[in-house]
C-alpha cells in the first residue's frame, strides 16, 4: 500500500502513470512519413474550400435568414447558391465563369 503523504513513488499495483505526450491515432504511433502524408492531405483538403469573412448589413443577414429558411440549408449552401444564381443572373448563362470567354468577347475573337 503506498503512503497517502509519498507523491513521488509509484504505486506498484496499479495508478501507473501512463506516458507523456498526445495519445497516437491508431495502436502505435505514426512514423515521420505517415505524418507528413496526413499533413499533406489535410491541407489539400483545406485549400479546395476558401474560407471568407464577411460584414453583413441587416439587410442582407435578413435576406440570407430567408434564403436559409426557404431552402433549408446551411449558411455556407445559401451563400453559394446565392452566388451561382447572381452570376447566371448578369451573364444570362447557366455555364461556370471561367470555363468560356463571355459572350462579347467571343464574339471579338470570331472577327479578324
Amino acid at each position: 500500500m503506498k503512503d497517502a503523504c509519498d507523491h513521488y513513488t509509484l504505486d506498484l499495483l496499479g495508478n501507473v502513470r501512463s506516458k507523456p505526450g498526445r495519445k497516437p491515432l491508431g495502436e502505435k504511433a505514426m512514423t515521420v512519413a505517415e505524418r507528413k502524408r496526413r499533413s499533406r492531405a489535410l491541407r489539400r483538403y483545406r485549400l479546395q474550400e476558401l474560407s471568407v469573412t464577411v460584414e453583413l448589413s441587416r439587410d442582407a443577414q435578413k435576406a440570407l435568414d430567408k434564403m436559409i429558411e426557404w431552402w433549408g440549408v446551411s449558411k455556407k449552401e445559401a451563400i453559394n447558391r446565392a452566388l451561382v444564381i447572381a452570376l447566371q443572373s448578369q451573364t444570362g448563362r447557366t455555364g461556370s465563369l471561367f470555363d468560356d470567354p463571355p459572350p462579347s468577347e467571343a464574339k471579338k475573337k470570331r472577327r479578324p
